[in-house]
């Protein structure tokens, strides 16, 4: 992205903050092991208003100055760059970054003890590094003003307030940036269709789609790809990847790319020897249509709780069908029954981060759509093997009332909280048709809100499960090692 773009951010977070003086640090090198760090991905936040990629850093914005926007950095240093990589010192920080000045790391307590006098409040999310020297600097601009008689800086505020919102709504920049992922991530997932086989392995798959996605030039992957086969899908965020791929079962592969900072989130489930099953095909299709029908709401003005209350009723009404769930289908809903088999939401934003900044609700209520807003769109059902008899509950089930509990006694005392309420009103055994034990299946599509209604940005990966047992059959062009 253009440091334009970043330049615009910029003003606009500035305009948001009236007189606060906002501190954003950068992300910090974590150590994998001994002298060895992690690949360093920057601070979403941080990126998102500057662009400046090197770690141990701190961006100042200050809406009073003749220099509102000022970047701390580390210094040069010729013997660790040849050791570590280029750094872009205090000069780069302004000729190639857009800072209007820029001083050394280990300069930002002395500043800050200086400039954090006379303000009523600083914009700053507490829990990086840097929190010794900024708590510091403030209790020392506190203590100046207590004995000079002026102003005393009496809040923090959440800069997140602002910048969240702000990611919220995609530009055309961002736009073109999420469509090339998508696209990189959507012929990665066509790729692994062709590639996998029975025999082979979770972990050679992963290597398949990830090397799409490098060859296809993207920075690096979103998140942990998933790739889940046979009873493994049923484990949402099954990262292990470890496993060999059997005959008769689904792979499932949850898998994205980042492209100039922003990522793909698509989900893919197939039959690993390229047909499914009789119960498989039964389970896609209760899926497949209630992602269909939840896509075809997308549009401006949709409330986004809309969308997963549409799903459950969706998938709702395919289990009691099929019978995995009793009915009727209203009831199965009012008492959360079908959270046996689907407990997550429907989807989350997507762009800078997998799931991405921004309230979901406005004054308690769903938020309503706007043009620019990036989601996924992901009905799953999950049939654990050892699941053959489940008990259900008379309780209603209110989700808002959950999350209530869940904030107010943590999560461990809410769990035990509901598991009670569901005692209390009885419980009865239901049991699972065996042929649908162990079926893990789940579909993501990467949704745009257009001004006239949306965009599929993941559509070049197929969902119907036809043109999915075609690809299938089609041979990888990639090798395979013994």
């Amino acid at each position: 992205m253009t440091q334009d773009r970043f330049e615009a951010r910029r003003a606009q977070f500035l305009d948001q903050l009236g007189d606060t003086i906002a501190v954003i640090p950068s992300g910090t090198a974590q150590v994998r092991n001994d002298d060895v760090d992690h690949a360093f991905r920057q601070d979403s936040d941080f990126f998102f208003l500057t662009g400046f990629a090197e770690p141990d850093a701190v961006a100042v914005f200050d809406p009073t100055s003749d220099e509102p926007y000022m970047l701390f950095v580390r210094d040069r240093d010729p013997e660790l760059e040849a050791w570590n990589g280029r750094r872009a010192g205090t000069e780069g920080a302004v000729e190639r970054f857009g800072a209007d000045s820029a001083l050394v790391i280990d300069e930002l307590g002395g500043w800050l003890r200086t400039h954090l006098r006379d303000r009523r409040s600083v914009a700053y999310t507490l829990g990086s590094i840097h929190d010794d020297v900024i708590l510091g600097a403030l209790n020392s601009a506190r203590d100046a003003a207590e004995r000079l008689g002026t102003v005393v800086p009496e809040h923090i505020i959440d800069p997140r307030v602002i910048v969240h919102e702000m990611r919220l709504i995609k530009t055309e920049d961002e736009i073109a940036a999420l469509r090339e992922a998508c696209r990189i991530s959507a012929l990665a997932h066509v790729e692994a269709m062709r590639f996998a086989a029975p025999g082979r392995s979770e972990r050679q798959v992963q290597a398949a789609i990830e090397y799409v996605f490098m060859a296809l030039d993207a920075e690096r992957v979103g998140y942990g790809s998933i790739i889940a086969g046979g009873d493994n899908a049923v484990i949402l965020h099954y990262v292990e990847n470890d496993q060999p791929l059997g005959d008769g079962d689904l792979l499932l592969i949850d898998a994205g790319a980042e492209f100039r900072h922003l990522t793909a989130d698509i989900t893919r489930t197939f039959p690993i020897n390229g047909r499914f099953t009789g119960p498989q095909r039964a389970i896609y299709d209760i899926v497949l249509a209630a992602e269909r029908e939840v896509i075809a709401l997308c549009a401006p003005g949709l409330a986004y709780t809309d969308m997963h209350d549409h799903a459950v009723r969706s998938l709702t009404r395919g289990m009691v069908d099929l019978g995995l769930l009793p009915g009727p289908v209203d009831e199965a809903i009012a008492k959360g029954w079908y959270r046996e088999f689907f407990f997550h939401g429907t989807g989350h934003w997507l762009g800078v981060d997998v799931h991405d900044a921004g309230a979901y609700r406005i004054g308690g209520k769903g938020r309503p759509l706007e043009p620019g807003m990036a989601f996924t769109v992901e009905p799953g059902v999950y049939i654990a093997p050892g699941s053959g008899t489940i008990e259900l509950s008379h309780a209603m089930y209110d989700a808002d009332e959950a999350i209530r509990l869940t904030f107010d006694l943590g999560a461990v005392a809410a769990r035990a909280e509901l598991a009670r309420r569901r005692a209390d009103a009885g419980t009865f055994s239901f049991e699972i048709p065996v042929e649908f034990l162990g079926i893990g299946i789940r579909i993501e599509d990467d949704i745009l809100v257009t001004a006239s209604g949306h965009e599929n940005l993941s559509a070049l990966a197929p969902v119907d499960p036809e043109a999915i047992e075609q690809l299938c059959a089609e041979e990888s062009s990639l090798p395979v090692w013994a």
